[in-house]
């Protein structure tokens, strides 16, 4: 009896620790790793950062999330690679969308461009400018439109 109550204390502990470091702490832009800090600059501007959070759960998995002057947002992983690009007013930067996806949306979709698009062990998962949100394989096939 004696053993299990001490196993539940120590599992209770160790929730408790992870929930509590499982918190988002803004840092400095320089804080973000090497591979983000070259990505925000390459296709965005420096300029336009606003905020840098660094999410760590688990206490030792990093999440890296930077917010734009106009509300648009990237999110990184451990490494700095980015996993999650969500424009507020603008198409999300060419480069970063495979061709593939981006031919499939201009055919089947005129006159929208890609909000959004989240990179996944899957695949890709993109919202359009009118609402929909559609997967696509890592080799850029359409799989289907998402509900």
């Amino acid at each position: 009896m004696k053993t299990l109550l001490k196993i539940t204390a120590i599992a209770m502990l160790l929730f408790a620790v992870t929930n509590a470091s499982a918190q988002d702490k803004v840092i400095s832009f320089t804080k973000l790793p090497a591979k983000a800090q070259t990505f925000v600059k390459k296709h965005f501007s420096e300029k336009d950062v606003v905020t840098v959070k660094m999410d760590t759960e688990y206490l030792i998995k990093k999440e890296y999330e930077v917010i734009l002057k106009n509300g648009s947002k990237i999110e990184f992983d451990n490494d700095g690679e980015w996993e999650k690009v969500e424009m507020k007013e603008t198409a999300v930067p060419t480069q970063l969308v495979p061709a593939t996806i981006s031919q499939y949306v201009h055919k089947s979709f005129p006159n929208t461009f890609v909000k959004e698009v989240k990179r996944g062990k899957n695949g890709y998962e993109v919202e359009i400018s009118n609402g929909l949100d559609l997967e696509f394989s890592k080799q850029g096939e359409f799989i289907r439109i998402d509900d």
